[in-house]
């Protein structure tokens, strides 16, 4: 078998051009930001953890509100969010012995950037939520 020669040039070179500034720049530019989803969605899962805990320690409903919002703040600042982006903090459940008590914190995140074209859409909203239960034979404040 003979091979023929063809005048057809490929084009190649200017298809990577186009696949690399066009599809692998953005979409390496979008999958750089999921770290900071996921530390987010972290952070808020932890901040209410730890809430919920000091919630179900205090004596009485009044101050669980009150410690669970400043815990759940001192946990979204030593993860280096603003406080700001801590949006809220509520309390569900009885207080009271064998009774639990949820809570859930929200967070702000931040506006996806595209690079050339800034930011796009709202910033979204990590929610994490935690249960405790009130210890069945704790004894409360005076």
């Amino acid at each position: 078998m003979r091979l023929r020669r063809t005048t057809e040039r490929g084009s190649a070179s200017l298809e990577a051009v186009f696949a690399v500034g066009f599809l692998l720049i953005p979409v390496a530019a979008l999958l750089a930001q999921a770290p900071g989803w996921v530390d987010t969605s972290h952070t808020a899962q932890s901040a209410a953890n730890e809430a919920a805990r000091a919630a179900v320690l205090t004596d009485d409903i009044a101050a669980a509100g009150s410690i669970a919002e400043a815990t759940a703040a001192a946990v979204v600042a030593n993860h280096g969010h603003d406080a700001t982006d801590l949006l809220a903090v509520n309390l569900d459940g009885t207080f009271s012995r064998g009774a639990t008590l949820t809570v859930t914190v929200q967070l702000q995140g931040h506006q996806i950037v595209v690079p050339g074209l800034g930011t796009i859409g709202p910033a979204y909203t990590a929610t994490g939520s935690a249960t405790e239960r009130v210890d069945d034979y704790r004894g409360f404040g005076p």
